[in-house]
């Protein structure tokens, strides 16, 4: 049994993902946790009128979190009749980041679920996530995203780095019983590869095997507008890309990962982030 960890806001956007995700793994065992974080508007409450507030005003919030959650697990559960499928809630007073950063350890999450607006420009709630939660693959989900019959991952990377496997692995397992294909995309011109890339794209692929049977395609994009271009041609294609292991400057917010650019250049497609 797998388990996914889906944050929703509960709009349209949010629906139309976990719609899409039901969808994408439904081949396969699955318990899925509908996450809702919510904190109190306090903007322009001094500290005599929070004291002063009544209990009606802090549960609210909590109570409206646990309604909304059980109409949609309750709405999934009965609409469902895919008995690999689990569908639970969970409601906490919490900043969105550290309630996902809770539930996997938690809950042993497998995978966890992100919304993007389809804009040019990452959210910056979806950005904070991708910066702090490393210990689990994230997968984004467009507006409107749909599941092919033949789903393909494309692993995009330049392959200077050898592959940390571990984020990779995870998802194909969820995808065990899923006639799926695997694409390798080289951030690389073709005819200057060095051997160390070379050698990190042999490993890789040789590692990859074990998931399928078809031959694993190579493909190469040398500029970030060949990038974008073999994106849009592949709509319906998860693309996977590896974010580095942050630096200094990074870590203490000086720099944005870089994978957040190329990222936005995918805003089409439904994207896997793991991490070295």
């Amino acid at each position: 049994m797998k388990t996914i960890l889906i944050p929703t806001d509960f709009s349209a956007t949010s629906y139309q993902t976990i719609d899409y995700v039901i969808e994408l793994f439904k081949n396969d065992h699955c318990e899925f946790y509908f996450l809702n974080a919510y904190t109190f508007d306090v903007a322009g409450l001094n500290a005599i009128e929070m004291l002063q507030a009544d209990d009606d005003w802090f549960d609210e919030p909590k109570q409206e979190s646990i309604n909304k959650l059980g109409e949609l697990v309750e709405r999934h559960t009965l609409k469902s009749n895919n008995l690999k499928h689990e569908f639970n809630a969970v409601s906490e007073c919490l900043k969105l980041v550290d309630s996902i950063k809770n539930n996997i350890d938690k809950l042993n999450i497998d995978l966890v679920i992100l919304s993007s607006s389809g804009e040019k420009t990452m959210t910056i709630t979806n950005q904070s996530i991708l910066a702090k939660i490393r210990s689990c693959p994230i997968l984004i989900v467009p507006p409107q995203a749909s599941v092919c019959k033949g789903l393909q991952l494309t692993i995009a990377s330049n392959f200077k780095q050898k592959i940390n496997t571990s984020d990779i692995d995870r998802f194909c397992e969820l995808l065990t019983n899923t006639n799926f294909k695997i694409e390798i995309l080289v951030l690389e011109n073709q005819n200057s590869l060095s051997n160390e890339v070379a050698s990190n794209l042999e490993i890789l692929i040789i590692h990859l095997k074990k998931y399928i049977i078809t031959p694993i395609e190579l493909q190469y994009a040398s500029s970030p507008q060949e990038l974008k271009n073999y994106a849009q041609s592949h709509q319906e294609t998860v693309m996977c890309v590896i974010d580095k292991k942050p630096d200094l400057f990074r870590k203490i917010g000086l720099f944005k990962s870089k994978v957040i650019s190329t990222m936005e250049q995918l805003r089409t497609n439904t994207v896997l982030t793991i991490h070295q």
